[in-house]
């Protein structure tokens, strides 16, 4: 390469690598400008760099010269945490110094033990390599003089010579490389001397010993704890400082704690359970050693979690906050005021999990997605599975994606008080800027106003997108087609988006992804379920309901909590029609959860429920009765623990006390002799609660109000099990869906209302439950027929799930009641309903055929008006 094309060279790569005004590129007249030469010799130049591979150009205009893509142009600097952010300043400083023309120039840096300063070095040494500055076999010799501390002779030994005139010194010895002095502060002040006598005089003494063949020169870096008093400071012309790890960002001490968990896991080869409280202290913490110390925590903690599951190769690593030190867990005093902090870096995740060949996975973000194609994919199957058509697949799984996706939205953690600049701080910029530009476009042309609820939605999905790595599931094509079909100009700006993701951030989105899209702008138009429900504390004494409430809410910044003091002198008549009235301006339609203490609130609230038909449900929380037992019990006794524990066993006896009267569950379908029936077989055979069950037959509303009123003077009324919800006196509603959804197993987990994971409707558990309560039903049979039958029926109806169930339930039990002998009569109601609904009696008379010719058993009138009523939801 000619002097003039390597002096170009070397200059365009200084300062695209350390001028922020040219990270796009450079123009032959700034080069030309800059370096003093003439326009048409660097054009000259350039474009046999380019045709070299040294560099590339644009097809802009003006043309822009950047680096070209090779292994050779490595930057090794930009794998470092916190490249772009806190290191941002000392990266390009050392890039600086390392590219300097002819000889790359010596370093100060400025650091606290334990910040990185060998990690830097080491990969400013890789930088060096990769730019040809030093050669890949060049010395790199490091000397940390605090190991030296007891015995200074050896350190001037090794620094100066045994000579003491810099002849086989460390100098030497690193000769046309590179030398670090750690901790350069802890210096005698003539061992300084020395140091800055070689660096202003002796080295070019060096040069002239020097084989000129060879790179003639050495590279010195010096760290020291930042201090601005020392003589080197004036000459060394590049100080860099490191910032201590408090001073670090959040997200990049995030990222230091990922990368130690992610390398313990990979050294155990055993996946590492964190929990979040572990992750919240460490990032709070305030470490005397920073980074090193931050290692050394996590290895420990990792260690001692290994010792506890060594005998078993298959178990994790669970790794709690009881494994650190008691100072550690002080850091959770501080959390509070960092609360969105931490839901910006992982969510609301309970635990983070630290592969043992992938490391740190977001599966808050990850698995979402990938669940959700996991899901659509297993529904389909099992419809294909149960015997449903082709024809009828797709109209099913079309509506069933709109629900998942509802069910997966993730941008209901944004109301319409977000703005783009709390949501920059977790979105790319360029995506909320691209998003808000295609929405425009798309609420002009399709004439419909977008929420903003869509807007967040939609940067934050295509953000995930972006930062997350998941492998594709394919959605099948009947759905996606129609869809398609349903939507064709939504579908259009859907591709319009995908196009320009992948011209501006290069970012090929697959069909799926396209149909994600879609569903943000259809989602507008599906009927939803308004308003959410809300919190109402109920507690004795003057302000303590209000200051609880008004914390929850400024915790929460969710604005739905209320508060209702009730005073000792309040009487209870005045106190349920303040609560009444609270109940009815606050509740939104889904109902309210009311948190109280003691007394006679709880029987206020219920009398409240009933008359106004709401759903509350009650937490007690005898906080109050607690301390009055605590109290009472001091001012008894001296010893502590004793107090402690008898109160501990008050408070579980308060918590446990069940009420008086037994509990009942209501069992309801069209007739009490089928599928509510059958219901209560089940949960009286699997349930061991205890508690009474009741099948009751909804034909008629009137007489269930009736039924229920008259049954709620004896019992208490836990749930009301059944095809849907008759939304009586504010009585929780379980549907059979959900029954057969989950195993028997957790049967009872279920009727206590307990969160579960469900699955996609199973039909194995019904038809093993048919199986064993059958006596009169050939099951087998009954499994060829009843999915045609009901995919036939689903062909004229738009069926829900749960009433896809209960028909399900209903035929097949009425199988069984028909060959039993025990058929219904024609009432007046039933007429009624097969005189408005003629079409339909000849419909499902018509379907039903199959399974009188089967059975040989007769479906009467009687019997159709019934199914019509599951049907219609009368």
């Amino acid at each position: 390469m000619s002097k003039m094309k390597l002096m170009i060279f070397e200059y365009i790569q200084n300062q695209l690598l350390t001028n922020p005004k040219h990270l796009e590129g450079m123009t032959t007249k700034t080069i030309a400008e800059s370096m003093g030469l003439q326009r048409s010799n660097v054009s000259s130049l350039l474009n046999k760099l380019v045709a070299e591979n040294k560099l590339k150009k644009s097809a802009t205009r003006p043309v822009l010269y950047t680096l070209a893509d090779s292994t050779d142009q490595k930057n090794d600097f930009d794998t470092m945490i916190g490249a772009k952010q806190s290191l941002k300043n000392a990266i390009q400083l050392a890039k600086a110094a390392v590219l300097y023309p002819q000889n790359s120039l010596n370093i100060l840096i400025h650091a606290q033990p334990g910040c990185g300063t060998s990690f830097f070095v080491e990969t400013l040494v890789d930088f060096a390599r990769h730019r040809h500055i030093i050669q890949p076999e060049a010395p790199f010799i490091k000397i940390n003089c605090r190991n030296y501390s007891k015995d200074p002779h050896i350190l001037d030994e090794k620094l100066f010579g045994p000579q003491n005139d810099f002849q086989n010194s460390a100098f030497d010895h690193a000769w046309t490389g590179i030398l670090l002095i750690e901790s350069y502060d802890s210096l005698t002040a003539k061992q300084q001397a020395k140091i800055l006598e070689f660096l202003n005089h002796h080295i070019d003494l060096f040069k002239e010993n020097k084989n000129h063949d060879t790179p003639n020169h050495i590279m010195v870096i010096l760290s020291s704890s930042p201090t601005k008093d020392l003589p080197i400071n004036q000459t060394i012309p590049f100080i860099i400082e490191l910032p201590e790890l408090e001073k670090r960002t959040f997200r990049e001490r995030f990222d230091f704690i990922n990368h130690f968990f992610s390398r313990e896991a990979a050294h155990s080869k055993r996946t590492i359970t964190v929990s979040a409280e572990v992750i919240r202290a460490l990032l709070l913490s305030s470490l005397t050693y920073h980074i090193k110390e931050l290692k050394m925590l996590i290895t420990q903690a990792c260690a001692n979690g290994y010792v506890r599951v060594i005998n078993d190769e298959e178990k994790d690593i669970d790794i709690t906050i009881s494994d650190f030190k008691p100072i550690i867990r002080h850091n959770l005093l501080k959390e509070k005021e960092n609360t969105l902090i931490f839901e910006e870096l992982f969510g609301n995740s309970e635990t983070i999990i630290y592969d043992r060949d992938i490391g740190y996975l977001k599966e808050f973000g990850k698995s979402e997605r990938l669940y959700l194609y996991e899901e659509i994919g297993r529904h389909y199957r099992s419809l294909s599975e149960h015997g449903i058509t082709d024809i009828n697949i797709s109209s099913i799984m079309n509506k069933y994606i709109q629900n998942l996706f509802n069910q997966y939205s993730y941008y209901n953690m944004f109301d319409e008080q977000y703005n783009s600049i709390q949501l920059a701080k977790i979105v790319d910029p360029r995506v909320i800027q691209l998003v808000n530009s295609w929405l425009d476009t798309c609420s002009k042309a399709l004439k419909r106003e977008f929420k903003p609820s869509v807007f967040y939605g939609l940067c934050l999905h295509i953000n995930s997108l972006l930062t997350l790595t998941t492998k594709r599931h394919m959605i099948p094509t009947n759905e996606t087609s129609n869809l398609i079909q349903t939507y064709p100009e939504e579908y259009a700006f859907s591709v319009q988006l995908a196009s320009n993701l992948n011209r501006q951030l290069q970012l090929d989105l697959p069909t799926e992804e396209i149909i994600l899209i879609l569903l943000f702008l259809i989602d507008q138009n599906e009927q939803q379920v308004s308003g959410h429900p809300v919190i109402l504390y109920i507690l004795h004494g003057s302000n303590i309901a209000k200051s609880l409430a008004e914390t929850t809410n400024l915790l929460t910044q969710t604005n739905n909590i209320y508060s209702y003091d009730m005073t000792l002198d309040c009487k209870p008549q005045q106190a349920m029609t303040d609560i009444k009235e609270l109940v009815e301006r606050i509740d939104q339609g889904q109902g309210v959860i009311v948190i109280y203490d003691m007394g006679s609130i709880k029987t206020i609230v219920e009398a409240i429920a009933e008359e106004l038909n709401c759903k509350i449900r009650l937490i007690y929380m005898p906080i109050t009765l607690i301390g009055i037992e605590a109290a009472r019990k001091s001012a008894m006794e001296t010893d502590i623990d004793y107090v402690y524990h008898s109160v501990s066993m008050s408070m579980n006896d308060l918590l446990q006390k069940t009420e008086k009267g037994a509990d009942l569950i209501i069992t309801l379908c069209h007739t009490g002799e089928g599928g509510a029936e059958q219901l209560k077989h089940y949960i009286q055979r699997y349930s061991k609660l205890g508690m009474k069950i009741k099948a009751l037959a909804i034909s008629s509303r009137n007489e269930l109000i009736k039924e229920v009123a008259s049954l709620k003077k004896v019992y208490k009324i836990h749930a009301f099990v059944g095809t849907f919800d008759p939304n009586l006196f504010g009585i929780p509603f379980i549907s059979i869906g959900k029954v057969f959804e989950n195993t028997k197993e957790n049967l009872d987990r279920l009727l206590m209302f307990e969160p579960l994971k469900t699955q996609f409707f199973d039909y194995t558990e019904v038809y093993q439950y048919l199986t064993e309560s059958f006596k009169y039903t050939d099951v087998d049979k009954l499994k060829m027929l009843l999915p045609e039958v009901i995919d036939e029926i689903s062909l004229h109806y738009d069926l829900s799930l749960d009433q896809t169930i209960g028909l399900f339930m209903h035929i097949a039990c009425l199988v069984e009641r028909l060959l039993e002998g025990n058929g219904r009569n024609m009432s007046i109601d039933n007429q009624a309903i097969l005189k408005t609904f003629k079409t339909d009696r000849v419909i499902l008379s018509k379907i039903l055929k199959k399974i009188e010719r089967s059975f040989a058993i007769i479906v009467n009138d009687a019997e159709i008006s019934t199914i019509i009523l599951i049907i219609k939801k009368l």
